[in-house]
This record gives structure tokens, sequence and C-alpha cells, in this order.
């Protein structure tokens, strides 16, 4: 590019010379550009935070834009705090739906609990029937070999509130009606069972009779 030193200048060892330009205006120096993009999306992070976070998505997404362009600070800034009330809102969504979850869990649990509080009192009502009966046919049949397979014939008829049929077992003296429970299988943890009374015992008594003699005198 031309230019010319006027000479008062031009003996001056320590002052730079000032160049001046013939023909044409000298360039003007290039304005930055403010990034509008940065700005926006700092204000609207910091406001989004009244939000709880839910509304910062957009301003995350405006600042990324920002990131882009000449200016870089406040495109940051707004990128951080964006991303700080992303992270507030998700803590806040797990944090209502593990509460949520907890509650029905709970919920259901209690309805589960009551429903089988009913079953098992219904269930007891039914042993104590099923055990009447075995009573009644044990005093008329007396002993008898296959009495056991007889008082279950007896009592499979009765239901419990889980579609079982009730069993009988026998014992030495005495007998269980049994409920398979909750889990339909017989002699496990959940079972519920109702003892019958011992069987009576026949005790003979033998009684001596001395006849008495009377003496005449």
């Amino acid at each position: 590019m031309a230019f010319h030193t006027p000479f008062n200048q031009r003996t001056s060892a320590n002052k730079q010379a000032t160049p001046v330009y013939i023909g044409f205006q000298p360039p003007r120096p290039e304005r930055r550009k403010f990034n509008w993009w940065g700005f926006n999306g700092m204000w609207l992070a910091f406001g989004s935070l009244f939000t709880a976070g839910f509304a910062s998505p957009i301003p995350l997404l405006i600042s990324l834009n920002g990131l882009r362009r000449p200016g870089k600070i406040m495109a940051s800034i707004g990128t951080i705090v964006s991303i700080g009330g992303v992270v507030m809102a998700t803590s806040i969504v797990l944090l209502i739906s593990n509460a949520h979850h907890h509650r029905t869990h709970t919920r259901e649990i209690a309805q589960r609990n009551k429903i089988a509080k009913k079953q098992a009192k219904e269930t007891g009502v039914l042993l104590a029937v099923a055990a009447k009966k075995v009573k009644a046919f044990r005093a008329e049949a007396g002993d008898i070999a296959d009495f056991d397979i007889e008082a279950n014939m007896l009592i499979v008829e009765h239901i419990d509130p889980w579609g079982e049929s009730l069993r009988f077992d026998a014992g030495s003296d005495s007998g269980l009606v049994r409920s398979a429970g909750p889990d339909k299988t017989f002699n496990s943890d959940d079972d519920i069972t109702l003892a019958l009374s011992p069987k009576p015992k026949s005790n003979s008594k033998i009684a001596n009779h001395h006849p008495h003699e009377h003496v005449h005198n």
C-alpha cells in the first residue's frame, strides 16, 4: 500500500513516522461483533433456574449455538448454568418418581396383607367346619383301619380361598385338618392347620363285688 512520510517526521528517530495515505481513506479497524446468542443464552439460563431447571433445555441450545461464534465467555457461562438446571430438573423428576413408586408399593403391600388376613380368617372357619365333621365321623365309626382315607374323602369338598381342597393328616391319638395355604403346597411354611382333640380313651373299670355274709345267730 503506497504512503508518503512527511519531512518533519523523517528526522525524528525516536518517533515512529505516521504514514500519510494518498488517494484513498485509511482502512478502519474491524469491529468485533457482539455475541447475542451467548448473551441471550446466559441470561435465559439464569432465568430458567426459577423454573427449577425445567426450562433449561431452551437456553442450553441457545448457549451451544453461541459457542460457535466469537466471544464465547457468556455462551460458556450460559451452557454451564443450563446444564446445572437440567440436572436439577432431572433430580426432581427422579425424586417424585421414586416417591410415587414407594407409595404405590406400600399401598399394594397393605392391600395384599388385608386380603391375606381375610383369607386366613375364612380358612380358619373352614377348618373348624371340616374338623367338626371328622370328629363326628370318628365318634360314629370308631377305630377303623382306613379312617384317614375316609376322613379325607369326607372333607375333600371343602375348598380353601386359594382353590385347594383341605386334607386330613391322621395322628396316633389325634389328627390335623390342613390347608395348603397361599403357595398351594402342602407341608410348607404357610400351611394353616387345626388340630383335632385327642381320641377319647376307653377305660374299662372292673368292679369286684364281694358278697356280704350275714350271720344269723
